[in-house]
């Protein structure tokens, strides 16, 4: 799985596409934290208007 995500990198890195900024800011987040965001996001959200 892991080689699937490195091979489109290195093609854009090679051929100039790669955000090199975004790549490098990157971060790892765990899944608990990803969970928490996700429903931070969602109450944070604007309540769909009624129909």
């Amino acid at each position: 799985m892991a080689g699937q995500a490195v091979i489109p990198i290195l093609v854009s890195a090679r051929e100039k596409l790669l955000d090199r900024d975004a790549y490098n800011g990157a971060r790892s987040i765990s899944p608990d934290t990803a969970a928490a965001e996700e429903a931070e996001a969602a109450a944070s959200a604007p309540a769909p208007a009624a129909a």
